[in-house]
């Protein structure tokens, strides 16, 4: 993939949440844009589907730190680390996570952020839909250089005095937090690819002013650094079960169509609608797959449990079908729907869509056919070469 994804997440969920799709062949940006909160993540889902995602957090949410040690680092020195620390650290070590980023002789250098925090945001991306692999600290894709690197974005600093050293702090506290850090080393200059603050004390010197998302993005190309490590590793299958979940989606929706067509078959007067039904199918199955061969009625039905075997997508969750029974006519209604992506969620009994249709006016006519005993929700619609594209939620009253 030449494309990537890069996310800043926000400290708490109703921050701003920056974005920036870059290109690593063309070195430049393709799109770039900021959310309201950490719901908004779900309009990132489809750029998210074709392209490698990394997620920079705030400095502010982990504290990096250099740790000598005596003789080789070891498996059981790993397990001890976090009590090594334990009286340099405010908080229960129980509560952090300890991330690894460089072993060196007699030196570890490692990243420090709460449990909870780590679970929030990886709870928002699978709320989006939206696979990850590296979590990185947003200031360790600054250059790298003898003197520091500078960058303000938002109302905080963040300050990379090394390799695998930064800090962040609020604007109004940068020249505190300075004179602290400059303390033993007052001619230490900084480089700054902001505009430099007129009261700010140290020696400063002005790069060239870029968009911080920019600068950040490069910063995060051949980067190892990762925060999802030990009990936050990702697991490599997950992202070819992220994979498989679209196809074997549409697969359930016509499954379910299949099904019904059964239950209509048992019945004595039902043959003339069978057969409308059957037609109905082909004709679906032939627009939801319209890369494959048309298939007849009775191939259909084992094709796609072939599919859903393979995803092991069960067809008995609880809420899912009657709900999809519920929404079939809708669809129906509304010729131009397609749907690229669907989402159960069981807890909220809640299904989750990404549809496409022609115009604008079709998501208004499907808004009308929802029953009642339904709730609606439509995110921000968009139309990209003669197709309006959204985001649709029904839930159950």
């Amino acid at each position: 993939m030449s494309e990537q994804l890069i996310i800043r997440l926000a400290s708490e969920a109703h921050q701003t949440i920056h974005w920036l799709v870059w290109s690593e062949s063309e070195k430049e940006i393709i799109a770039s844009g900021d959310l309201d909160n950490a719901q908004a993540l779900k309009l990132l889902t489809e750029k998210a589907q074709s392209r490698k995602v990394i997620c920079l957090v705030p400095g502010v949410d982990v504290t990096l730190k250099s740790v000598v040690i005596k003789g080789t680092y070891t498996r059981q020195m790993q397990q001890a680390l976090p009590y090594m620390l334990e009286d340099d650290l405010a908080s229960d070590v129980d509560k952090l996570h300890f991330s690894v980023l460089a072993k060196e002789t007699d030196l570890v250098e490692i990243a420090i952020c709460f449990k909870s925090k780590l679970t929030m945001w990886l709870g928002w991306l699978a709320d989006a839909d939206i696979f990850c692999q590296r979590l990185i600290p947003e200031a360790l894709t600054l250059p790298i250089d003898q003197k520091w690197q500078a960058l303000q974005l938002d109302h905080q600093w963040l300050i990379r005095t090394g390799e695998y050293q930064a800090w962040c702090c609020e604007s109004d506290m940068l020249n505190n937090i300075l004179q602290l850090h400059l303390l033993d080393k007052p001619e230490q200059q900084i480089e700054s690819y902001s505009a430099i603050p007129n009261d700010c004390i140290g020696q400063w010197q002005q790069k060239a002013v870029v968009l911080p998302m920019q600068l950040l993005a490069e910063g995060c190309l051949n980067n190892p650094i990762n925060l999802l490590t030990g009990e936050f590793k990702v697991k490599k299958e997950s992202n070819l079960q992220l994979a498989k979940w679209k196809l074997p989606a549409i697969a359930a929706v016509i499954l379910f169509i299949v099904l019904l067509v059964n239950a209509v078959i048992d019945t004595k007067q039902a043959e003339r609608k069978t057969l409308l039904v059957k037609h109905q199918v082909e004709t679906l199955y032939q627009k939801a797959f319209p890369n494959q061969s048309p298939l007849r009625y009775s191939r259909i039905k084992k094709k796609l449990k072939g599919l859903l075997a393979e995803s092991s997508i069960s067809t008995q969750s609880d809420g899912f079908l009657p709900i999809l029974n519920d929404l079939i006519p809708v669809f129906q209604a509304v010729p131009s729907l397609q749907i690229s992506t669907l989402k159960f969620n069981r807890e909220n009994q809640q299904i989750s869509l990404a549809v496409s249709a022609d115009s604008f006016q079709a998501f208004e006519l499907l808004a009308t056919k929802v029953p009642a005993k339904y709730t609606l929700g439509q995110g921000a619609l968009s139309n990209n070469k003669n197709r309006v594209s959204g985001v649709l939620t029904v839930r159950v009253n």
